[in-house]
């Protein structure tokens, strides 16, 4: 939305001046912010699972890597 919003504004979009409008910045601060808002809560897979294993009782995914130290963790470099 925030980027559409950037788009119908065209030039004046880009505009973050207070003395302006106290709204300036308001949809570049939303765009650039928007990344970092769809994971700040978790992402869909980990909130997906939390329900699963939490809510609906259902057992945890399977972990090959469970009580490995994180150095000794292969990776499909080595």
């Amino acid at each position: 939305m925030a980027s559409f919003a950037l788009d119908l504004l065209e030039q004046s979009g880009v505009i973050w001046d207070e003395k302006l409008s106290e709204r300036a910045g308001l949809f570049q601060a939303t765009y650039m912010a928007s990344p970092g808002l769809r994971i700040a809560g978790g992402t869909d897979e980990i909130m997906a699972n939390i329900i699963a294993e939490r809510v609906l009782g259902m057992p945890q995914d399977i972990r090959v890597d469970k009580g490995i130290p994180f150095s000794e963790v292969p990776t499909a470099s080595g």
